[in-house]
């Protein structure tokens, strides 16, 4: 088995679309060309994902609070027994994954723990 290593993407149109990691094993950083060929694919972003392999905590980290000021869409941060969706709004806030993702969504992105 390889480096366990952070999965990270997008939600876009009722799909998720995983990109390839190009960061590190404790940080995440999507592959540009992916992401571009991703973008020109669908229609809007509904969330970014990424996961917290080495972390029970689904709270955004310092690196991921700059990540949100430049990409200011929901945040899905998926944590070993946790999924939590974050936003930007005068600070971090929480919003509902329940009404940002169908549990058809919500699903597949706890199977990137599997």
């Amino acid at each position: 088995m390889g480096t366990l290593k952070e999965k990270c993407g997008i939600v876009s149109d009722n799909d998720i679309i995983e990109i390839s990691n190009l960061g590190g094993i404790f940080e995440f950083q999507c592959d540009p060309v992916e992401l571009y060929k991703a973008l020109r694919r669908r229609e809007r972003i509904i969330a970014l994902f990424h996961t917290h392999p080495f972390s029970k905590s689904c709270y955004p980290s310092s690196t991921d609070k700059i990540g949100m000021e430049l990409w200011r869409v929901p945040w899905i941060i998926i944590g070993e027994k946790c999924i939590k969706a974050f936003k930007l709004d005068g600070g971090v806030v929480e919003i509902d994954i329940n009404t940002l993702l169908s549990q058809e969504l919500y699903n597949r992105l706890m199977k990137l723990f599997e």
